[in-house]
């Protein structure tokens, strides 16, 4: 009898310490923002946390087996550990969770057999449902924009064909200008997927320093072969080669660039010339597009537009697609982008980007010299702004 007081004694320090330890346990499980489920080295609940149970929607008393709790979601013959080790993405009434094993290291000097808190395992249980109706709206989306692309991809496609058949029908539906506009406008569809897409994840940090110059030089040479098919001319005017610093997202902007000196060479008729102009003013870095193509619809009456969402709707040809485009990304950088008319009668499209130093001013310098087709086509090929 005494011994037998003599063991309890010594076993209730044990079995205090034991419940410390399973309150510590259970109270870190139920801090974390995902629910957790602990398991030992047989398999069986050691801890599991209160928003596992409210998730999985079961009581998940410790003892259980892995295999009662996770039955729904394992394939007969499959080892539990292993199965959950890949991960599992589940639908439990209409909430969507991500099950994940995470194997605990042995710790020396650890006891398995002798510490009821020991953990071998962890489950997490993840509400993944918001990255779930996001991967759903973005599939809806790009089936809406494969329903879009197909009207102007089934002209292309039919046209070719015209072309074979009947070369004076072909010409007399436009011929190849037709076709480049058509695929133009296709192309718009798809920037305008992409750029919404990339926006609505962006942050600060993702803005990097650049140098915007820089940048328009390499841009202009690559659409000088587009000027050249034209028959337009195309000039570069830039000031000293001082940089002039950005901070943001250097393909974007050269893709604002690239639509508005792309949408002037193909407004213009043969002959005409689309200038292009840099100057470093203050704290603003200011771009001018100028062509002589007769000017924007409304422009002559408003003398000067910075929204260019109607053009967007009112035009077929996916210019004022493309533009609305180049007034979203300016717009994210903190910049501004109108259009106003010149004195030759055209539009003169003016890009203002915040710069990260402070410049003088910078009187007007002679035109750039630009490069030769060839080098300009090599240019293209080498694709200076990937």
């Amino acid at each position: 009898m005494e011994n037998l007081r003599q063991i309890q004694t010594a076993s209730a320090p044990r079995e205090q310490g034991a419940d410390a330890d399973r309150k510590r346990l259970q109270s870190m499980l139920d801090s974390q923002p995902w629910g957790t489920i602990a398991l030992g080295p047989d398999g069986r609940v050691v801890a599991a946390s209160a928003r596992a149970c409210a998730m999985l929607r079961m009581p998940i008393p410790v003892g259980v087996p892995m295999e009662q709790i996770f039955a729904f979601c394992l394939r007969d013959g499959v080892e539990p550990y292993a199965a959950l080790e890949q991960g599992r993405e589940v639908e439990i009434e209409g909430t969507w969770c991500w099950l994940k094993l995470t194997r605990v290291e042995d710790e020396e000097g650890a006891n398995a057999e002798r510490d009821p808190c020991y953990v071998a395992a962890s489950v997490a249980v993840v509400d993944i449902s918001p990255v779930h109706r996001s991967l759903d709206e973005r599939i809806a989306s790009l089936r809406f924009l494969s329903h879009d692309l197909r009207s102007p991809l089934n002209s292309i496609v039919a046209l070719t064909q015209l072309e074979e058949m009947d070369a004076a029908t072909f010409a007399q539906c436009g011929g190849m200008r037709q076709i480049g506009e058509l695929a133009r406008y296709a192309l718009g569809l798809g920037e305008n997927f992409l750029f919404s897409s990339v926006v609505g994840n962006l942050e600060r940090r993702d803005f990097s320093r650049f140098d915007l110059r820089a940048t328009l030089r390499e841009l202009v040479p690559q659409l000088e072969v587009a000027a050249v098919y034209r028959g337009v001319s195309l000039r570069l005017w830039l000031p000293d080669g001082r940089p002039a610093w950005v901070n943001g997202l250097r393909p974007f902007i050269a893709r604002a660039l690239q639509n508005l000196v792309d949408n002037a060479i193909q407004a213009s008729t043969a002959g005409a010339t689309v200038s292009v102009t840099f100057k470093l003013v203050d704290d603003l870095v200011e771009i001018g597009v100028k062509d002589a193509a007769g000017g924007l619809p409304g422009l002559h009456q408003k003398r000067r537009i910075d929204s260019f969402d109607e053009l967007a709707q009112k035009t077929s040809k996916g210019f004022g697609l493309g533009l609305k485009l180049a007034t979203r990304i300016v717009a994210l950088h903190g910049g501004t982008l109108h259009a106003e008319i010149n004195e030759d009668g055209g539009t003169t499209f003016v890009m203002r980007l915040p710069s990260l130093i402070k410049q003088q001013h910078a009187g007007d310098a002679a035109p750039a010299e630009m490069p030769g087709v060839r080098d300009s086509v090599r240019a293209f090929a080498a694709g200076a702004l990937k």
